[in-house]
């Protein structure tokens, strides 16, 4: 696809006109020619941002009273996360037993991850993209997601988007300043649909499979 037609459908979507899948699958990161550690390193730049996000909205959603809604930064965090915050905000909408969860400015990040290149990364849960681009967190503190993130520094962007197939679980120990997502399995689709999964144990370690 010509620079300027992917351009043109990245402006869609920055704009809310439900793109989101549209532009993975025509400007998707190639997954049917990377090997086995590139889809690693996808997978961890993606499992590292998606639980700062959650941290995040863990944070803002905290004495919330049923039916509000609050927003707030995403702010840096440390521990095992190899991801610098630039900028970014979280909505939560407290309901019965969950948040719901936007992102109305993408998250902008840095990492030393070998894939990015220490690159800046932009991931969003924004239901303007398409409708299912949120994020939800039960009380248990099991997440469901789709997202999609975009590696903007480069002249030809790559993107990519994860989706949550079954719950991960968002744990943080305070003691060690530790947020980790454990137990879930996700999936991350690239240009025509191509796609592979990713995996959490119980102790926060991520795997991949074709």
């Amino acid at each position: 696809m010509k620079k300027l037609c992917l351009a043109a459908m990245v402006a869609t979507v920055l704009v809310g006109c439900n793109a989101g899948d549209e532009v993975v699958e025509h400007g998707g990161i190639d997954i049917n020619n990377m090997s086995q550690a590139d889809l690693q390193g996808y997978a961890d730049v993606t499992a590292d941002a998606v639980t700062v996000v959650a941290r995040a909205a863990q944070d803002c959603a905290t004495g919330l009273a049923v039916g509000n809604t609050n927003q707030c930064d995403i702010p840096e965090i440390q521990g095992n996360i190899d991801i610098a915050v630039a900028k970014g905000s979280v909505k939560v909408e407290r309901q019965q037993n969950e948040i719901i969860i936007h992102t109305p400015t993408a998250m902008q990040f840095t990492t030393h991850n070998a894939i990015t290149n220490g690159e800046v990364i932009t991931l969003s849960f924004n239901s303007t993209t398409d409708d299912d681009y949120i994020m939800t967190m039960n009380d248990y503190g099991q997440i469901m997601f789709k997202g999609m993130l975009i590696n903007t520094a480069e002249s030809n962007a790559k993107y990519w988007s994860t989706e949550a197939k079954a719950p991960f679980t968002y744990k943080y120990d305070a003691n060690t300043v530790h947020p980790y997502l454990t137990k879930g399995n996700g999936v991350i689709t690239g240009k025509d649909n191509q796609h592979f999964n990713w995996f959490a144990d119980d102790e926060g370690h991520i795997s991949v499979s074709r």
